[in-house]
């Protein structure tokens, strides 16, 4: 009896030195790819047990267990035992609830801009162990976000700023409108969103408004339009953006995604406007 109480006195005070040794290794799943992005830009990878079929960055995130696409396999969510599950409150709010009635850990993050993007970074890292990670990567796409602007006055920038149409469907036409996470993409890279003021965030729009407005600069995600196909259209000649050749076909996951490429986006279209 002597002999069990020393080894279990034994295995408390070796528990109390070293707390990791106490903690069962955590088991993440993510439940978007911009959460997987974090993850990954942060050191969390080997934490991760399961990803959603979307998740395709970093290359590596391909091998993990999928757990689904729009409609997540909860079979394979119990089967994978996650400690962890991180997902997006605004978008997956009903399968939030569903998981936590189940009686599973799920945290959530609901970014709705660049900055909002930086605090989820934060707080995921604080979630999973790697905060001081979490705040070097924040602290690096800050400082980025800062050499990112134009090199002009306040005064310039806020009177003379290009204008630009982000162009998110090609038939029918379909915009990105105000106050949506790609209409603060373009005011962090100096320039402004003609469909700014639209309260609908994605509007759809005539040929006609779109010649009237004659944006300087047209950003369009890949997969949309291709050249050719805007090229054989004669109307587009009668843009000012497409007479100057002034058009950027974006990779659409660091346009859309609230991840840490959301920089790169910024980065890639304030030197397209202001090379």
């Amino acid at each position: 009896m002597q002999k069990i109480l020393l080894f279990a006195l034994i295995t408390f005070l070796l528990c109390s030195l070293d707390p990791s040794a106490a903690k069962t290794p955590m088991r993440i799943i993510s439940g978007m790819p911009s959460i997987t992005e974090i993850l990954y830009a942060i050191g969390a990878e080997k934490q991760i047990v399961g990803v959603t079929n979307n998740c395709n960055y970093p290359p590596q995130a391909k091998k993990k267990e999928k757990i689904g696409g729009f409609f997540l396999n909860l079979e394979k969510i119990i089967s994978l035992k996650p400690t962890l599950i991180l997902m997006s409150d605004g978008e997956q709010s009903r399968d939030i609830e569903k998981l936590k009635k189940y009686g599973f850990n799920v945290k959530s993050i609901n970014p709705k801009n660049v900055e909002d993007v930086l605090k989820s970074i934060i707080y995921i890292g604080k979630e999973v162990g790697k905060e001081g990670r979490a705040n070097s990567l924040v602290s690096d796409l800050r400082y980025r976000l800062t050499r990112a602007k134009p090199n002009a006055s306040f005064k310039d920038i806020v009177s003379k700023r290009p204008k630009v149409l982000v162009m998110v469907g090609y038939n029918p036409i379909i915009v990105a409108g105000g106050k949506t996470f790609v209409d603060n993409i373009i005011k962090l890279s100096g320039a402004e969103n003609i469909c700014g003021s639209d309260l609908a965030p994605y509007p759809q729009i005539s040929f006609e408004k779109l010649v009237n407005e004659d944006p300087e600069y047209l950003i369009i995600p890949k997969g949309v339009v291709s050249k050719k196909e805007i090229d054989n259209d004669g109307r587009w000649k009668k843009l000012a953006a497409i007479r100057s050749e002034k058009i950027l076909f974006i990779n659409p996951d660091i346009l859309s995604r609230t991840g840490p490429r959301v920089v790169d986006a910024v980065e890639e279209i304030s030197k397209f406007i202001y090379r």
